[in-house]
């Protein structure tokens, strides 16, 4: 990307000073692109969505008579019906509908367990048919109620909601709807909707508007719930199916059309000025693009305008422009201003409203030369200085082994011939045959001065010490300029010494070492003696000296076996047991600890068992006795 990309970019951000002023807009001729788009569709739903919202930017309604007779329906799918009778109602094609559509609405209002949603659905269709109010106003309401109490949900309110418009009862919605818009969920602080997206937004905001205009209430909307939730929908402006246009529509005209309405102040097309276009156009309008109610173009002010360098302010209470022909657009002259190149900050306000934005004035830069100095690292010599001049390259050949180093002093200008300094200053040095190089960072002094000084066996390292030529190249950019430059000031050959390699050449991956490394090998510490034959014979004497002394006293002794146990479980037992036993000491002849556990998990469950059963045989016998 080059760097006048970046610095758009940078630019694209403006900063809000307010949470109750937006920054986008409803684009309303997009929306009704994809909604005349939506109208070729095949499919119902599409078909119902894009006449609704067609409606409601009261934009002409095409002729779709013969494609609603033709539609195919099926009477157990209440949503296709509802689809259908309202694309007829619309189009004023409701002559055109098979009279067995009806049966479909009056099937779902006979049944006990109809959800809220079916009832709605019911309600319209029958009344996009022409049939007159369906529900008893007080019956009806009981019943929703009822409903309610089961499920309360955001999206159930809004189709009760939407039913009172039919039977009449818009006090009852006037009487929950602020207990319900507080119930919306809120989204970093900035934006606010209802559980279950922008249909139930949308369902909610347009039923709670038509409401309370029918009953000529004020909104019960706060100013801050307005901004948020306009705020959410400018975050879903990006939509591209008919159904999301047409809800979009609804929720955004039913805050549009309300009072206060929700103002957006946004710069219009670029955001900086130059020497030759010295204004910025700022868009002022309501959440759908129009202009705003009761705004006068007089209280479109730049209350104050100030410079981020150095919070100089150069600019207060200069009013905006109304461009003709456009009502929404509103210029600002900056002519004063744009001989000082930065970033600046604008307050502007809109009647009440205020936003700040930021622009830039871009300047030009300018570099008239660049010194090379060529020296030696301990500095026992004076450096050899060769000037050369924008946009020209060395004619000399210089060169610089390791010993030596390279400094580069050069001043950027402006074109008042005034020196600045600039956010980017960067010398490249990059290997005119290979991939190497390496960027420094180029610092000003006090006198605004840059300069950048190469140790050439510092920066051997970073050039995998090939030796060879390099061309060097200096950086210059800004957010608030309009040419960076880009100058090769020319080529250098480098020598790094005994270590260096030339360019082309194969660098082993270390950058140093030559040839193959060593063969790594590693040796095992050799065994410690082992003591003489008779010092372990007389260890394990000592070692079994008690067992062989209880062997001596069991045969002096004699063991006693009348009343050992004559059964199953008693031999079982002593042989396990014995097995126990002779396993432990394989163990310390030849088995690992874990096929050890293997052998003595089957082993000690054997003894277990066996010797539970041999205790409880002697228990019994000793009772007996």
């Amino acid at each position: 990307m080059s760097i006048r990309g970046l610095l758009f970019l940078v630019l694209s951000v403006a900063a809000i000073s307010h949470a109750s002023i937006l920054q986008n807009t409803i684009d309303l001729k997009k929306l009704q692109g994809i909604l005349q788009e939506g109208v070729k569709s095949k499919d119902i739903s599409t078909l119902y969505y894009s006449l609704k919202g067609l409606q409601l930017l009261n934009a002409k309604i095409p002729d779709v008579c013969q494609e609603i007779k033709a539609f195919k329906f099926d009477t157990s799918n209440l949503e296709q019906i509802f689809h259908l009778t309202n694309a007829a109602a619309i189009a004023g094609c409701v002559n055109f509908l098979n009279p067995q559509v009806l049966a479909g609405p009056s099937k779902f209002l006979d049944k006990k367990d109809a959800t809220i949603a079916e009832l709605y659905q019911s309600v319209y269709a029958l009344k996009a048919l022409g049939k007159g109010a369906i529900f008893n106003k007080d019956e009806g309401l009981k019943n929703l109620i009822q409903l309610l109490k089961k499920d309360d949900s955001p999206s159930n309110y809004g189709y009760v909601f939407a039913l009172c418009e039919h039977m009449g009862c818009e006090s009852w919605t006037a009487s929950h709807a602020e207990g319900v818009l507080l119930a919306a969920d809120e989204t970093d602080a900035r934006a606010l909707h209802f559980e279950g997206g922008l249909p139930t937004t949308a369902l909610l905001l347009g039923t709670i508007a038509r409401s309370y205009k029918t009953l000529k209430k004020p909104s019960p909307l706060s100013e801050e719930q307005r901004y948020k939730f306009a705020q959410y929908l400018v975050s879903r402006r990006v939509v591209s199916s008919a159904r999301g246009a047409a809800l979009l529509l609804e929720a955004a005209l039913a805050l549009g059309d309300d009072d206060p309405t929700p103002i957006s102040i946004a710069i219009k097309g670029r955001k900086y000025i130059t020497s030759d276009a010295d204004t910025i156009e700022f868009t002022v309008s309501d959440l759908v693009g129009r202009p705003v109610r009761g705004l006068k173009p007089e209280e479109v002010v730049a209350q104050s305008g100030t410079r981020l360098a150095d919070d100089v302010v150069v600019l207060s209470k200069q009013p905006l422009v109304q461009k003709p022909g456009e009502p929404t657009t509103f210029v600002l002259n900056l002519s004063k201003i744009k001989a000082q190149y930065g970033l600046y900050k604008i307050a502007l306000s809109a009647g009440t409203k205020s936003s700040i934005v930021n622009v830039a004035v871009l300047g030009e830069i300018q570099v008239s030369s660049v010194e090379v100095g060529l020296g030696d690292v301990d500095g026992t010599t004076s450096p050899k200085i060769t000037t050369v001049n924008y946009p020209n390259k060395l004619t000399d050949h210089l060169q610089a082994d390791h010993l030596q180093k390279v400094s580069l002093k050069f001043s950027v200008r402006d074109k008042y011939n005034t020196p600045v300094l600039v956010q980017q200053a960067f010398v490249r040095v990059a290997s005119t045959k290979g991939d190497d190089e390496t960027i420094f960072v180029a610092e000003p002094d006090n006198s605004k001065a840059y300069k950048v000084e190469l140790n050439v066996g510092n920066i051997a390292k970073h050039l995998n010490f090939a030796s060879g030529a390099y061309s060097l190249t200096i950086y210059l950019g800004d957010s608030a300029v309009s040419n960076p430059i880009a100058w090769t000031i020319g080529n250098l050959h480098f020598n790094f010494g005994k270590d260096a390699y030339a360019v082309g050449e194969p660098v082993p991956a270390s950058g140093v070492s030559r040839g193959p490394l060593p063969e790594i090998a590693h040796e095992f510490r050799s065994p410690e003696a082992r003591p003489p034959r008779a010092v372990s014979d007389v260890f394990a004497c000592a070692c079994a000296a008690p067992l062989l002394l209880l062997l001596l006293l069991w045969a002096k002794l004699r063991v006693n076996l009348g009343h050992f146990p004559i059964s199953l479980s008693a031999l079982v037992f002593h042989l396990s047991l014995g097995g126990s036993l002779a396993l432990y000491g394989v163990l310390w002849l030849k088995l690992s600890m874990f096929e050890t556990v293997r052998y003595l998990l089957p082993l000690g469950l054997v003894t277990f068992l066996s010797g539970h059963r041999l205790l409880r045989r002697l228990v019994q016998d000793k009772q007996t006795r």
